[in-house]
């Protein structure tokens, strides 16, 4: 991978018809006309695990959930009847296929914008890569275009293979705080010196909720307490040098 972070936006660009073409082939047809039917009424923007795996892995994985943007504030409801979802606190859904879940927001209600976390009243579509947690997420793909909208801290990925943070606001830092360690054994990927800092300040005051939002993300424990206590301690002189 190039080490300037100029090339590595040229590489990215280069992909931008390959990966529109990679994500359809590995799509089943129902989700396929799913997706097309919201590319009509408003712009469909993918986002997270499936393009971070993409420039990581150049492989396939199979799909288990999409994560997916759109433009406007569509009624879904009524322009799928049968759609099985659930809502969230946020106003985004979680949709069910037979296969995959797709977790769908409208580009204004995502938490950093719809929170005043950061305020882009004109740029909506640049402003999101600097409202992920994670540098991995701080990349977009607008499937209407058949192009790539890059945020700087996802060029800083693909450059150091490190998880860095990006905006430290953000509802649930028990979550965040577990999902750093995962993405660091999953991706087999070092932890940046940011992130340390974040993990170090917020854990105290969310270690006992650690094993209750495994559960309910997980849907079991991956980390005992104990097991994320030692990896806190194990950080913790990096930490305090940030």
């Amino acid at each position: 991978m190039a080490k300037k972070l100029n090339d590595i936006q040229n590489l990215i660009e280069d992909e931008n018809f390959l990966f529109h073409n990679y994500f359809y082939e590995n799509i089943d047809s129902d989700i396929e006309n799913f997706i097309n039917t919201l590319k009509n009424r408003t712009k469909v923007f993918i986002f997270s695990g499936i393009i971070r795996d993409y420039f990581l892995f150049k492989k396939h994985t199979p799909f288990r959930d999409i994560d997916l943007i759109i433009e406007d504030d569509l009624i879904l409801e009524n322009i799928f009847p049968s759609l099985i979802y659930k809502k969230n606190s946020f106003g985004g859904y979680k949709i069910k296929f037979d296969t995959v879940e797709i977790d769908l927001w409208v580009i204004k209600k995502t938490w950093a914008l719809n929170q005043g976390q950061l305020k882009f009243e004109f740029d909506y579509l640049n402003a999101l890569p600097k409202t992920t947690f994670f540098n991995f997420s701080s990349i977009i793909y607008s499937l209407n275009d058949k192009r790539f909208i890059v945020g700087i801290d996802f060029l800083r990925f693909l450059r150091d293979k490190k998880i860095e943070l990006v905006l430290e606001e953000n509802p649930y830092p028990d979550l965040c705080i577990v999902n750093s360690f995962y993405y660091s054994d999953k991706l087999n990927l070092s932890i940046g010196d940011k992130l340390k800092s974040y993990l170090k300040s917020n854990y105290k005051n969310n270690e006992d909720y650690l094993e209750n939002i495994q559960i309910k993300h997980f849907g079991k424990i991956l980390y005992s307490d104990e097991c994320l206590k030692e990896r806190i301690e194990r950080i913790l002189p990096t930490a305090n040098n940030v």
